[in-house]
């Protein structure tokens, strides 16, 4: 590892002594005093040194090294223009203390500590009074001590920057501190449903001790960090901290959001662009401010997401430009159909028993519709190739002379599949759902089947599912848990939820409308469907023309759904 930090202090403008010094305060051998050093390269090589860590052991913990904009950016944030002057301080100290409990190599250390400075603070003040940090990571703790102390010509005081879990670690860390007025960081992203980032027992037991409710069986370790980063902050202070997007939405996160909403305002919310991180997880930063204790002023929202503009998926919306629709509380499509979905045990029990349409065979086939075959109101199964079970199918159908020998599982899926249903992709820029008049398709997981209770209502369902109204509402209520930013995740609690459409006349002739448009696809029956249901749902035109900006390909014409 040295030879890694000696090239990046080399890229830097920096000696080989320099880079060497830096080295020791990591565990290398001593070199010389590194208060030698310029301050150039203090980001290059606090990633090095935080970068050494095991790559097993770095993914195991969640963690990543944060890009200096990006650092700048969020501190800007949690210490705005008047920051200095404004926000509480220790008395004597001279400014807004900063902590960051998942510090690594100190990036928004440094970025707090070059934003003080620009504010007219002196660098030693800095380091020897105002910024504080902990990680898991020693290698980080090193990287971030000696990072401050070249930046600032002075080592932080013992103390100030800890090896040590700040979410087990409640209250032990700092005790001669009496509350921060900035918590910035990049804490790791820990997904339970993943072998490498899940907690142990023990460890989930201790955390439960701490945060009640609000730990469940999938709560990300970020999330927490919002809770610990409350008990961290004074009264006033801000709280910025890099978060997974599903934090804004997703059901798992939804006691972390209430409790959150308890201690603290949501003020602004950032969402990244594109990928900062080379991690297939979208990212943002909530902006909060900590409460005073024992206010009872309005909250945010908790995890009713878009339910005002204060609220965690209303700053989405905003951020997106995502339309606001209200849709009129009454009977749902959970009221008329049921809504299922399968598993691993469905999706691999069925393995065995597919093949490719073909003409040697006496039919015995039904049509298997993987979610690479839903389009907006069609099927494009046998139009296009697909995947299912890591093969490339033109026409996979599952072999209903197969089916005798499949896992019980397997065979109940389908007998109760085979009637006539909605087949809902799941990740999706608008809902996409082709109409099985006939029942006869196999819906493959991950999608998601509607049953109506009558079959009379199938198209009166696929209108209130496909309709523009639908999408906007869901783009809201799944807010950050797709997998593209642009992305809505289509759950099968949510779409019982959904409300019906309340003009029931016109309800009736989106429907009419619909099964023409999939019987005869063209530009006209879809103009006149789209505007039956604008007046179903009652929302204006706004909804529509963002919505067809939207969906884009996904609506064609041309193509019957059989």
């Amino acid at each position: 590892m040295a030879t890694a930090v000696v090239d990046a202090a080399a890229a830097a403008g920096m000696t080989a002594d320099d880079g060497l010094a830096v080295w020791s305060l990591a565990g290398g051998r001593p070199e010389p005093d590194p208060r030698r050093a310029g301050a150039a390269g203090m980001d290059a090589l606090a990633a090095v040194l935080e970068g050494a860590t095991d790559a097993g052991r770095r993914r195991a913990q969640g963690l990543h090294v944060t890009p200096r904009w990006l650092a700048d950016r969020l501190v800007a944030l949690a210490l705005p223009d008047d920051a200095c002057t404004t926000i509480p301080s220790i008395p004597g100290a001279g400014g807004p203390t900063v902590c960051d409990p998942a510090c690594g190599g100190g990036a928004f250390l440094l970025a707090a500590a070059r934003r003080l400075h620009a504010a007219g603070i002196a660098r030693d003040r800095i380091v020897r009074d105002l910024v504080w940090g902990a990680d898991i990571d020693p290698v980080g703790v090193a990287a971030a001590e000696a990072a401050l102390w070249l930046w600032a010509g002075e080592r932080p005081p013992a103390g100030r920057l800890v090896v040590a879990d700040p979410l087990l670690a409640h209250g032990d860390l700092w005790p001669e501190a009496a509350g921060f007025a900035a918590v910035v960081g990049n804490p790791p992203f820990q997904n339970q449903l993943g072998r490498a980032t899940a907690r142990s027992a023990a460890d989930r037991g201790r955390l439960r001790a701490r945060f009640g409710d609000a730990v469940r069986a999938y709560t990300d370790t970020a999330w927490l960090f919002l809770l610990a980063a409350c008990d961290l902050v004074r009264p006033g202070g801000r709280i910025v901290m890099v978060e997974p997007q599903s934090v804004i939405a997703a059901r798992d996160a939804e006691a972390v959001r209430g409790a959150l909403d308890e201690r603290a305002e949501l003020r602004d919310l950032w969402i990244d662009d594109g990928r900062v991180f080379d991690a297939s997880v979208r990212v943002c930063a909530p902006v909060l401010e900590r409460r005073p204790a024992g206010s009872e002023e309005s909250r945010a929202g908790g995890g009713q997401v878009g339910a005002g503009p204060g609220a965690w998926g209303g700053l989405w919306a905003r951020a997106l430009d995502l339309p606001f629709v209200e849709l009129t509380p009454g009977p749902t499509v959970g009221d008329r159909a049921v809504v299922i979905a399968g598993f691993r045990d469905q999706y691999y029990g069925l393995v065995d028993t597919v093949r490719e349409a073909s003409t040697d065979e006496d039919g015995g086939g039904a049509p298997l519709i993987t979610s690479g075959a839903v389009d907006w109101a069609a099927n494009a199964w046998g139009d296009r190739p697909t995947r299912y079970a890591k093969r490339r199918w033109t026409a996979p159908v599952v072999d209903l002379r197969r089916l005798a020998e499949a896992p019980a599982v397997a065979r109940r899926w389908v007998e109760r599949t085979r009637a006539p249903k909605l087949v809902v992709a799941t990740q999706t820029r608008v809902v996409e759902a082709a109409v099985d008049v006939g029942g006869t398709w196999v819906p493959s997981v991950p999608t998601l089947a509607v049953m109506p209770a009558d079959a009379g209502d199938l198209w009166h369902l696929a209108a209130a599912v496909l309709s523009p109204a639908a999408t906007a509402w869901f783009a809201r209520r799944s807010a950050g848990t797709g997998l593209d930013r642009g992305a809505l995740k289509v759950a099968g609690p949510d779409l019982s939820a959904l409300p019906l459409p309340g003009d029931a006349a016109a309800w009736d002739d989106a429907a009419a409308a619909l099964q023409a448009f999939v019987a005869a696809p063209d530009q006209g029956s879809l103009d006149v469907y789209l505007d039956a249901a604008a007046t179903a749902y009652d929302v204006g035109p706004a909804v529509t023309a963002w919505w067809r900006d939207r969906a884009g390909s996904a609506v064609r014409t041309g193509v019957t759904s059989d």
